[in-house]
């Protein structure tokens, strides 16, 4: 009867075992619909390095619908590389969820820095750096009344940076797993992609456009007194006064603003002072509306052919 009760004894310990190991978790205490576990790996590293988080969920699927668990991850000044990966494995009446997410951080906020002391901040670099990260909220969403609550706060436990330029091998612990000379080494691995606020070639379509806009108005000034420089005359032969003027009104008329085309007029005007046609120039000159060009030619033809000039 003895050897009875062993064997069943022993046959009930080896199921509880089964039970227990099966999906790599054990099933949550009695009474409740939840477990979790959390792992770091490793709990210390060196700058730069890769670290493996990993959270696990054990709900009761008699309890809880386990697509309705969530797990909010946040990790800074750590950053999630490839994103976080979910997998759910069924044994039982149990499901486990769980959440897979590879960190590195190489930005100055891993930098490890020194201490304060009581002679104040110290100088140079520091030999570790300790995070403590932010607790996961497991949160489920009621199905009959779609509100979330929080199942469990998940506590992660401290992981320590450690400086590759460490002084002396002795610095860094052992459990660093550094062999001989490993605070001088490094580990190849590829960098992230860069990111950009505005991408490149927006920004430089933009600074282009903008360097134009600065180059307008000096190309416009030029432009401006080019036209106004007077041609050389063709022939050796000293122009008067008044064909001085015509050519002027006639070059202003082509190429010069209404400003520019009013001056002229009014130049050629005072050559004629003492003549009647003084008064008619001085008119077209000053009317309301800019001088029309077709009046222009009309004015310069019949001074030209009254003095006896060529057109």
């Amino acid at each position: 009867m003895r050897a009875l009760l062993l064997v069943v004894a022993a046959a009930s310990v080896a199921l509880l075992a089964g039970c227990a190991d099966d999906g790599g978790q054990a099933a949550p205490p009695p009474g409740r619909s939840l477990a979790t576990s959390r792992a770091l790996t490793p709990t210390a590293h060196l700058f730069g390095d890769f670290v493996q988080a990993r959270l696990d969920v054990i709900v009761d699927r008699d309890d809880l619908d386990p697509d309705r668990v969530k797990a909010s991850l946040d990790f800074l000044p750590y950053r999630i590389q490839n994103g976080v990966k979910r997998s759910r494995e069924d044994f039982s009446h149990f499901t486990r969820l769980r959440w897979e997410a590879t960190l590195r951080c190489i930005t100055i906020a891993c930098v490890p820095s020194r201490l304060q002391s009581v002679l104040g901040a110290q100088e140079g670099r520091g030999e570790r750096r300790t995070y403590r990260f932010k607790p996961t909220r497991v949160t489920y969403e009621d199905p009959k009344t779609g509100k979330v609550s929080r199942l469990r706060q998940v506590f992660w436990p401290p992981l320590d940076a450690i400086s590759r330029l460490s002084p002396e091998a002795q610095e860094i612990p052992s459990y660093a797993s550094l062999g001989p000379g490993g605070e001088f080494g490094a580990t190849l691995a590829p960098v992230d992609e860069p990111t950009f606020r505005v991408p490149a070639w927006l920004l430089g379509g933009a600074l282009l456009v903008a360097a134009l806009a600065l180059l307008a108005l000096p190309i416009t000034l030029i432009v401006r007194e080019v036209r106004r420089r007077r041609p050389a005359p063709r022939s050796g032969e000293q122009l008067s006064p008044l064909e001085s003027a015509l050519m002027r009104v006639e070059r202003m008329r082509d190429h010069g603003d209404v400003e520019e085309q009013r001056e002229a007029l009014e130049a050629l005007a005072f050559e004629l002072d003492g003549d009647g046609r003084a008064a008619r120039v001085r008119a077209l000159a000053w009317r309301h509306d800019a001088p029309a060009a077709a009046d222009t030619t009309a004015l310069l033809t019949e001074l030209r052919g009254a003095d006896g000039a060529s057109v």
